[in-house]
């Protein structure tokens, strides 16, 4: 079974708005003892610096967050923007009181190696869920293609 890793001071709001979206096993990387399909990085936090990235994993970044960027400069790793800036390649259209219309943006490849193409689709918000959040969990499972 696939496994997401989630980087930030977030991580369990991440962890319960990915638990409302899918069954994938995500849990919050505190560590560099992990192994995951997906890394979620929310903001920088010291232990990116401990993360070793290689090629063929996945990286889901917060373009929103200062201070990641030139940490993982030196990755291997794929890199999937998320966010709610025109640059990232999955933001958020529109936003209401009960959901999110995500917007792949760009193409990419996801883990399955099969094409993401632009497109939107809708995800509803569970109560107190933050568009952030479900946002992050979002790009996380469009690498996966779900």
């Amino acid at each position: 079974m696939p496994l997401v890793g989630v980087v930030g001071t977030n991580a369990s709001a991440i962890i319960k708005a990915f638990s409302h979206i899918s069954e994938i096993n995500c849990v919050e990387i505190t560590n560099s003892n992990h192994s995951v399909d997906v890394l979620v990085i929310a903001e920088a936090m010291p232990v990116l610096k401990e993360l070793k990235f290689c090629t063929g994993s996945y990286l889901v970044v917060n373009s929103d967050a200062k201070g990641i960027t030139p940490l993982l400069h030196q990755s291997g790793a794929t890199l999937i923007t998320y966010g709610f800036n025109s640059r990232a390649c999955i933001t958020a259209s529109s936003i209401t009181d009960d959901g999110l219309q995500v917007c792949i943006q760009r193409h990419f490849y996801g883990i399955d190696e099969e094409e993401r193409q632009p497109q939107e689709f809708s995800i509803r918000l569970g109560y107190e869920e933050s568009p952030e959040n479900v946002l992050a969990a979002a790009a996380a499972l469009a690498v996966f293609g779900i």
